[in-house]
């Protein structure tokens, strides 16, 4: 059986996301399964962020490469989409995908992957891809709303249309999204992220980086993009002047009201497999978004992940992480320095067992099962 990633991220990424956990364990299921990032392009060179960059830039001159029993390979396009004029047009939308060097139908098909059992893919700039392509099954997983990202041209969200309709099963992340795509479409399972929780609950040493950082630790670890409420925590770790405050992950954007102050921490991106180290060895962890259409949208991975260390949560309120209905607590813009210093006052173990019984009961394999199901169900029904 052969299975074909379709998605954003390379698979050995700063970042890791549900399609990452999906994809090991269709490895660990037997599958042959293959994974493809964005496409590089000219302006990726240009770019000042390169995010991911040498694995990007291998996955192209020495790919297909061996990841961990995947097949990783990063497309070059000749024709790059973006925000400008010219790229965010419909033409450099539908030809995208294909028009590579070399071309990737090419690759594809020498790698054995023209008619896949399954296509799995989040990227819509794919959709014309998979039009090429001869598959048992097409999966779409909807993990966040496109549209709502910055700079997203209109003629992204078409292909997104184009591949709903074109999709066997589309696995929605956010109740709010499964909402409004089950108006639409007969064929929406609704599929939360999860979290690997071995990964994150088995005791860990804590990092070499952390031990002249004193206690109370407050930890973020994600992405610092727009979203992230730079605002709230640079009042609560003034409010919080005793705590040290670690911000892990890639920066985006302009930090410099954190960078002045003494007990906040920049430190950059981590390993994934180094993770659980710098949560179980702090205190609290904090969700701080700004709250808009897209992070309303949003079903957090890292909310997991903190719970699964034991780690109180205390994260920005907004509509999906109330559906969630998870041990954490939730405040309004201006509460965070209260319930941050709220947490640190109560006993380490009060709430704990409560937490990572929470992450336990959603866990990455519990979702491959619901995966699984699917996927075989469609394929039985096509008699592949």
């Amino acid at each position: 059986m052969k299975a074909l990633f379709l998605e954003s991220l390379p698979y050995r990424s700063a970042f890791r996301v549900g399609s990452h956990a999906y994809a090991s364990r269709f490895v660990a299921d037997a599958w042959d399964t293959m994974w493809l990032s964005h496409p590089l392009s000219a302006p990726h060179f240009l770019h000042p962020v390169k995010r991911d960059w040498d694995e990007r830039v291998a996955g192209w001159r020495q790919g297909p490469l061996d990841r961990d029993g995947v097949r990783y390979y990063s497309p070059f396009t000749l024709l790059p989409t973006g925000a400008q004029p010219v790229l965010r047009s419909r033409f450099f939308a539908n030809h995208s995908a294909l028009a590579t060097v070399p071309r990737v139908t090419s690759v594809l098909r020498r790698e054995g992957f023209e008619a896949p059992d399954l296509i799995w893919f989040t990227n819509p700039l794919y959709d014309p891809l998979v039009a090429r392509l001869r598959a048992g099954c097409v999966a779409v997983r909807v993990a966040d709303d496109h549209t709502r990202f910055r700079n997203v041209p209109d003629s992204i969200a078409e292909l997104e249309d184009r591949a709903l309709s074109r999709a066997d099963v589309i696995f929605a992340v956010a109740s709010g999204m499964h909402e409004r795509l089950a108006a639409r479409y007969d064929n929406v399972v609704g599929l939360p992220n999860g979290v690997d929780f071995a990964h994150f609950s088995e005791a860990r040493p804590e990092p070499g980086d952390l031990a002249a950082l004193p206690h109370p630790r407050v930890v973020y670890v994600g992405a610092l993009e727009y979203w992230f409420d730079e605002a709230a925590v640079v009042e609560s770790a003034r409010a919080l002047p005793e705590a040290s405050f670690l911000v892990i992950g890639p920066a985006n954007r302009d930090l410099s009201s954190l960078q002045v102050l003494p007990n906040v921490h920049l430190m950059g991106p981590r390993p994934y497999a180094e993770l659980p180290g710098y949560l179980q060895h702090s205190d609290v962890a904090i969700v701080p978004f700004v709250r808009d259409e897209l992070v309303d949208s949003v079903h957090p991975i890292k909310v997991y992940e903190y719970l699964a260390a034991g780690l109180p949560v205390v994260a920005s309120r907004w509509t999906e992480l109330e559906l969630m209905e998870a041990p954490v607590t939730l405040v309004d813009p201006g509460g965070m320095p209260e319930a941050i210093a709220d947490a640190l006052s109560r006993p380490a173990a009060e709430g704990r067992v409560e937490r990572m019984a929470y992450a336990q009961a959603n866990s990455w394999d519990a979702r491959f099962a619901v995966v699984k199901a699917e996927v075989e169900r469609i394929l039985g029904r096509g008699g592949a």
